[in-house]
């Protein structure tokens, strides 16, 4: 059980406390407490409506949903003392049966419980306990063994330093509470804080974790340093009406909605669903229209290893997440499929619940979406990535020049990682930190592929969703000022919209080439072309990106400069625009190097960048 942290109170230290306070002052992350018979007090996380409607004929387990409710995920003692012993009462429910079923898959022996009570002093864990018995009095030693000025040597009782303890209470069952008590002069409560309200199923709820400060909703609270109010709910789905009564008792500043995770498991059909989930969303947005609110589609799972009921529509779940969050302009779609590696060694033994390091990766990973929801315009976004990639190295020249030159969209631009996307389907990324790189690219973005500015941030990407398609390619640039000297004979113009039909028909890779964008790069004046006479014997243009490339020379005109020649004018005209002309060639392109070597371009390594292309 740990040194610091017991069942067993100190007979001692029951004669000759200082102080007590009524648990119930110092419940956090409730919303109503009842009272119980001799003194104890039984903490909520669902309004008394909620429970009712939970198990109601119109839930799908109302069973399994009033055993759910009691149980006491995310609720908290937390306050301040000067105390370095404390004890405090608590009264267990039996573990519900619900929960039994899905423990017993994991458990190692007959008595482990899976959950506890847990403790943190100033943020330092001290350990989790499961008491014994159905009443008990939990007893916790305060102090930090490493900070004592001498070996064994302890502060006096209402001398030391003011701390702060935080005890949560079981995840996976219900308690009531009743007394702490304290050695010291004082305990007194923590001030109230805007609260972050999760609203989810049983892995939002903290099962299997083995500790109830160790879900992901518990660390994303503690990095957001807001009270946490934990509403998952083991066999949760998206049910109108179950959020009655909630909204007088919160004061969110954000909220979470993690479902669709149990449709897996059910017969269910898209049409309900699909209902069920447009009515749940717009009972959000009339409870808390103005508070930012992400919801993320369901995690990812090993389907060999937990095969989803064949007559269920849990495919087509995401997508009717993804619909009905786009008409709520306070909402944010998150990706599930990218909180956490596609990694079974995540996963707990009953195949479904992540373990301590996957909860670990989906705060973390959450935590990057929690920019303000519309908050920072386009302009002031450009601004902090300017700033950011101020020192970047050479490989993210890319944003640098997409940046100077206004393209793109900014959608991600602080902690030193810059993310602009420049179509639905191709974004460009750098970081400094790979890990946020990755998780940026992959939350923040629906691209299909990415310029990644570091080889290590595709390598977290790959962990994350497996195996990619990678391309790495050389960046060409034209460090110099001067024009290039361009052949009297060679006759190349400005293109318009007139040739758009046959560069989609002449060029070699037409896959490559939106429409949109090649009528917008028209219109600029961004693509020209070569003249035999009236005849066009090749054309250059400009990526969305701003680089040089869809350069075609066509038979018979090959091999007779005019690829020199298109390229050298496309240069010349970047710099009249006063930009840096820049293209991206792949190693095997021999020809290509040369020609950009002939042109006084610098080459880079091809290792240093890439292009990764996802397969989603």
């Amino acid at each position: 059980m740990g040194r610091q942290m017991s069942e067993q109170a100190s007979a001692s230290f029951g004669e000759g406390h200082i102080v007590s306070v009524d648990a119930a002052t110092l419940l956090r992350g409730c919303v109503r407490v009842e009272d119980e018979q001799g003194g104890w007090k039984r903490p909520w996380r669902f309004s008394a409506e909620q429970v009712r409607m939970m198990g109601s004929c119109q839930s799908w387990h109302p069973g399994l949903y009033r055993q759910m409710a009691r149980c006491t995920a995310g609720i908290r003692l937390e306050f301040n003392t000067d105390s370095t012993e404390l004890e405090f009462e608590v009264m267990l429910d039996a573990e519900p049966t619900g929960t039994r079923a899905v423990l017993d898959m994991i458990r190692r022996d007959e008595d482990e419980a899976l959950d506890g009570i847990a403790a943190t002093v100033d943020g330092r864990w001290l350990s989790c306990v499961m008491p014994e018995e159905r009443q008990a009095t939990i007893h916790l030693e305060l102090d930090d063994p490493q900070q004592a000025p001498l070996p064994g040597l302890v502060m006096l009782p209402g001398f030391g330093e003011m701390r702060r303890v935080c005890i949560w209470l079981p995840a996976l069952r219900g308690c009531a509470v009743r007394t702490v008590r304290g050695n010291g002069t004082t305990i007194e409560p923590v001030e109230q804080r805007k609260q972050l309200l999760v609203i989810g199923d049983s892995i939002s709820q903290g099962y299997v974790t083995g500790d109830p400060s160790i879900s992901w909703p518990v660390q994303l609270a503690n990095r957001l340093d807001l009270d946490l109010v934990n509403q998952g709910l083991g066999g949760s789905v998206f049910q109108p009406g179950t959020l009655v009564g909630l909204a007088s008792k919160v004061d969110p500043a954000l909220i979470v909605v993690a479902l669709g995770e149990n449709y897996r498991f059910e017969t269910c059909r898209p049409r309900p669903t699909a209902r069920d989930i447009r009515s749940y969303f717009m009972e959000v947005t009339r409870l808390w229209g103005e508070i930012p609110t992400y919801v993320c589609t369901p995690l990812w799972h090993d389907e060999r290893l937990s095969p989803s009921r064949r007559t269920s529509c849990w495919e087509r779940v995401p997508s009717m997440i993804a619909a009905n969050v786009a008409v709520h302009d306070q909402m944010a779609l998150v990706n599930g499929l990218c909180l956490m590696d596609h990694d079974a060694r995540l996963i707990t033994a009953d195949r479904v619940h992540p373990n301590t390091e996957g909860n670990e990766q989906i705060a973390k990973r959450l935590m990057i979406c929690m920019g303000p929801i519309g908050g920072n315009d386009e302009q002031a976004r450009r601004a902090s990535a300017q700033a950011i990639l101020k020192d970047a190295p050479r490989s993210a020249f890319p944003l640098t020049e997409a940046l100077s030159r206004g393209l793109g969209q900014v959608r991600y631009a602080q902690d030193d990682c810059v993310l602009i996307s420049l179509s639905h389907d191709f974004a460009l990324v750098w970081a400094k930190d790979p890990e946020r790189g990755a998780s940026v690219a992959t939350l923040f973005s629906d691209a299909k592929a990415f310029s990644i500015s570091s080889p290590q941030t595709a390598d977290v990407i790959e962990r994350m969703l497996g195996p990619q398609e990678r391309k790495p390619y050389h960046l060409a640039i034209y460090r110099r000022k001067s024009l290039l000297r361009v052949a009297a004979k060679k006759d190349v113009r400005v293109l318009d919209e007139t040739y758009a039909d046959i560069i989609m028909r002449r060029y070699s890779y037409p896959e490559y080439i939106s429409p949109v964008h090649l009528h917008e790069a028209l219109r600029r004046g961004d693509f020209l072309g070569g003249f035999d006479g009236p005849d066009l014997v090749g054309f250059v243009g400009e990526h969305p990106g701003g680089s040089i490339g869809y350069v075609e020379v066509f038979e018979p005109y090959r091999r007779q400069g005019w690829g020199r020649a298109l390229e050298a004018t496309k240069i010349n005209q970047t710099l009249q625009r006063g930009q840096t002309p820049w293209c991206e060639v792949y190693p095997d392109n021999e020809a290509s190097i040369a020609l950009q070597r002939k042109l006084s371009l610098t080459i880079t390594p091809a290792e240093e960048q890439l292009y990764l292309v996802l397969n989603r």
